[in-house]
């Protein structure tokens, strides 16, 4: 039988053990996830003064890229021509652009990764413009005629190319002419080119300055809602700075969401792209997505596929940046 010393020993033990495990259990618990170091704080962006940055310069106002650690240098990139940019030994860390430059940067061996969207078009964000005295009625009315774009393998080609199509019309039925944003209103006015291929704010200014008449809304149809452009960086930045990345793709989350507030955005348009509080008030702007998914970008991939922009198609899935949703 046990004695009363037993008794007491035993469940001094058992009061002991069960201690020890609850210890045990405390100390066994996950640890937190800690945020990765900022390695880079000055990281260079390569920007274009378009709307679809606008909250970049939300971020730089508000003080969000401070809030995440990082201090940036802006570069302004040419909005003119097919852009070959060098992200390993260049100007820039993080580049801007629309993805059809984007991704015929990749095809040509440009090792890079997506960081994130930058914007999609919207209804009348993105258009063909004719002068006011054009006798051009439709579409149709293109055919042979001289169309003003920015760059000969750029958007404004693949999205045209897809409303010819749309009317039963082919790439060689008209002439492409490169110019530069700021020069097509002007080329159009002088009946140098037929019609105008423009983007936010050049396509409202075009109609205020200059009278231009819109003849096509090109993100319509099969282009509705088009995924426009977007933000990437060298593959061997990712990987050398994974923290500097991690911490702009906060900033771009947080500035992107600000940035559905259309009132954000016309405060900073005046400043970046130079145009006046009326002409940001007027603008048609399409969307600032707040999270990155490879099927948006990969609906560019593929368009650009079938109009032979692209040789083979790219796996946009397999081109993401680590922290990328």
């Amino acid at each position: 039988m046990e004695s009363v010393r037993d008794s007491v020993l035993r469940r001094r033990t058992l009061l002991a053990g069960m201690g020890a495990f609850a210890l045990s259990a405390c100390s066994s618990k996950p640890a937190q996830p800690t945020t990765p170091a900022v390695e880079q704080p000055g990281i260079r962006l390569g920007v274009l003064q378009v709307t679809d940055t606008a909250p970049l310069f939300v971020a730089q106002r508000e003080g969000i890229f401070e809030k995440h650690g990082l201090q940036p240098k802006f570069v302004t990139m040419e909005l003119t021509g097919d852009q070959r940019i060098d992200l390993e030994h260049g100007v820039a860390d993080v580049t801007f652009d629309s993805w059809v430059t984007i991704f015929l940067n990749v095809a040509d061996g440009a090792d890079w990764v997506v960081l994130g969207e930058a914007y999609q078009a919207g209804p009348r964000s993105t258009g063909l413009l004719v002068s006011p005295s054009s006798r051009l009625r439709s579409v149709n009315d293109l055919a042979g005629k001289r169309i003003g774009v920015n760059n000969l393998r750029g958007l404004g080609v693949l999205l045209t190319n897809s409303v010819l199509a749309t009317n039963g019309m082919k790439p060689s039925d008209v002439q492409y002419v490169e110019m530069p944003f700021d020069k097509i209103a002007d080329s159009v006015r002088k009946g140098e080119v037929s019609a105008g291929w423009l983007v936010e704010p050049y396509l409202t200014r075009a109609q205020l300055d200059v009278g231009c008449v819109l003849l096509a809304d090109t993100a319509v149809g099969a282009t509705a809602d088009f995924p426009q452009s977007g933000y990437a960086c060298a593959r061997s930045f990712a990987r050398k700075y994974p923290g500097t990345v991690r911490a702009f793709q906060r900033v771009l989350a947080e500035a992107q969401s600000r940035a559905l507030d259309r009132s954000t955005v016309e405060a900073v348009l005046p400043d970046y792209v130079q145009v006046s509080k009326s002409v940001a008030q007027l603008m048609n702007l399409g969307t600032y997505p707040t999270t990155t998914l490879a099927i948006r970008p990969q609906r560019v991939v593929d368009l650009m596929y079938t109009q032979q922009f692209l040789k083979s198609r790219i796996n946009v899935e397999e081109r993401m940046a680590a922290g990328t949703t």
